[in-house]
């Protein structure tokens, strides 16, 4: 497996848009991890794809890109021409073989309308037309975990579409938003995981209210790799023995960014076992 890290964490928003794509291979360069899930650019800007190829030779690290959309408003109704494009002229080019995505609906299981079974139908449904433009273009879409819906019900839709060209990303953190342990999310969607973001929290639980910052019932707080309560240790050996790229997978650390030295570290010496080069 390797280490990546997410551009958007470690560089700011005030830097000039002409220098942010850069400026992300430079930090991830200098924080020496192999992968860099790359926040931008236009790929409609001349030029674009040809300036991320040479920082990519440059810097020596290979990228992770996504694609997002309404599915759960467009259902049947997916479109499937920009992420044609972008599959043809920008993910291809580059090398990037899974592209992660989230279903945009935060929240999604709580919700109460749509019900959550016709979230789910209409995400398939949505999915299922993307699926053979990512088959057909050498590609997996990987459906991403993203505080929305639990493990097992991501599985359900993953099982439904029945595509090569679509996957999971796990995210490790997510899980507890809709009351899931990060170790149940993972035996639900191991097998089809080609993607992650790794983050641990630290659950705060407090019934009474006694002091909670959110005031609530439960609160969580982010934290260095190793520091919270997500079991990496039960986790890391389903996702290399289950998942379909076994140690091939990126593990992409979603820390804050004062903590990125700090998690890499502990990635470095915790997942030692399974990790490449």
């Amino acid at each position: 497996m390797y280490i990546g890290v997410i551009g958007a964490q470690l560089v700011g928003r005030d830097i000039p848009a002409e220098k942010r794509v850069e400026a992300q291979f430079k930090a991830a360069h200098h924080l020496g991890v192999p992968y860099l899930e790359l926040w931008g650019p236009d790929w409609h800007e001349p030029g674009a794809v040809d300036r991320v190829g040479e920082l990519m030779d440059r810097y020596g690290i290979r990228i992770e890109l996504g694609f997002g959309d309404d599915y759960i408003g467009n259902a049947d109704k997916q479109p499937t021409e920009r992420f044609a494009y972008l599959v043809e002229n920008v993910y291809r080019p580059l090398g990037v073989k899974v592209i992660g995505t989230g279903s945009r609906l935060h929240g999604g299981r709580w919700l109460k309308e749509p019900p959550l079974d016709e979230q789910l139908d209409r995400l398939a449904a949505a999915l299922a037309r993307l699926a053979p433009v990512a088959e057909a273009g050498g590609v997996i879409l990987a459906i991403e975990n993203h505080a929305d819906y639990r493990g097992y019900e991501l599985a359900s839709v993953l099982e439904r579409v029945g595509s090569s060209g679509l996957g999971a990303k796990l995210d490790t953190g997510n899980t507890y938003t809709v009351i899931e342990e990060p170790l149940a999310a993972a035996q639900a969607l191991a097998r089809y995981t080609v993607a992650t973001h790794i983050k641990d929290e630290v659950v705060e639980s407090e019934p009474g209210n006694r002091g909670l910052p959110m005031k609530g019932l439960l609160a969580l707080r982010d934290c260095v790799l190793g520091e919270g309560h997500v079991d990496f240790a039960g986790i890391l050996p389903l996702l290399a023995e289950q998942g379909p790229l076994g140690n091939e997978l990126v593990l992409t650390l979603e820390v804050p960014r004062d903590t990125i030295r700090q998690s890499i570290a502990y990635a470095q010496q915790a997942f030692a076992k399974y990790l490449s080069g």
